[in-house]
């Protein structure tokens, strides 16, 4: 961490999150409408121990994780989500309905973030004891999901331009994938791949489903530059209007060796 940055003197002025993936997680933060107070620190997990005893080795050594900050997010990347409408959803029976969408799992913790502007909830598995664990250790934390951020940003960029908008995410070894539509959230679902055809299978069968125009339509692709280049390449032949999207911030000084996610970014500009 940068002590020129992040003080105990100065960090109820930050809004901070820990993002949480399977083999790691990364600390970040700023003052909001400060230049140069942007930081972002990634930490990974030690493999000969539990992802727990990794956070918390990681929260000993880091004091600051205990520093009263303007905001604290928790985001979780754990892939295991559902999207409810608020006209159905019944929070009482979360349980049921995640479970519902994913094979049951006694050490996960089910959470709801409500998202206002899509009139819906995202329901979200984490792990109960890592849960637990930073509930206790930080101030006022909020839980939320990755996705959450992107979805409300696609679906206010989507009321400015008239064609359909499909976003797909990177990830290792599987991709969230979601369209919209002037404002109106058509299709969002995860899936896991072992090689590009697995990619384009899905996205094809997507196209299908909610007539996404191959022409026309726009699709846009997030994550590991490289990867994005080489899985845009065969996509390209079968959806000609795809843009891969570089994730930087226009209002905040970040280091080139700083790598940043699309939903981070998404997260600062929406605060969802």
């Amino acid at each position: 961490m940068n002590p020129n940055k992040l003080t105990a003197d100065n960090s109820e002025n930050y809004k901070v999150s820990i993002r949480l993936i399977p083999d790691g997680l990364s600390f970040w933060g700023y003052i909001p409408a400060v230049k140069d107070s942007f930081f972002i620190e990634t930490f990974s997990f030690d493999h000969d121990i539990s992802s727990l005893e990794s956070i918390k080795n990681i929260f000993f050594t880091h004091p600051c994780f205990s520093y009263v900050f303007q905001s604290f997010d928790v985001i979780s990347v754990s892939g295991k989500y559902t999207l409810a409408s608020d006209h159905v959803f019944i929070e009482k029976e979360k349980e049921r309905l995640f479970f519902f969408c994913h094979p049951k799992d006694n050490s996960l913790k089910v959470l709801v973030q409500p998202i206002m502007a899509l009139n819906a909830s995202i329901l979200f598995g984490i792990d109960q004891e890592i849960y637990a664990f930073l509930l206790r250790s930080l101030i006022n934390p909020r839980f939320i999901y990755s996705l959450s951020s992107l979805l409300v940003a696609w679906q206010k960029k989507s009321l400015l331009v008239f064609p359909k908008l499909m976003h797909v995410v990177l990830n290792k070894n599987t991709i969230d994938v979601f369209c919209v539509e002037h404002g109106v959230l058509l299709f969002v679902n995860s899936y896991n791949f072992d090689s590009s055809n697995d990619i384009v299978y899905y996205l094809m069968y997507i196209c299908k489903q909610i007539g996404f125009n191959q022409l026309d339509d726009y699709l846009t692709i997030s994550g590991k530059k490289d990867f994005c280049t080489d899985i845009l390449r065969i996509i390209n032949r079968y959806i000609k209007q795809t843009v891969y999207l570089q994730s930087t911030l226009k209002d905040y000084h970040v280091a080139l060796d700083q790598e940043l996610t699309l939903d981070m970014i998404a997260l600062i500009e929406c605060g969802v």
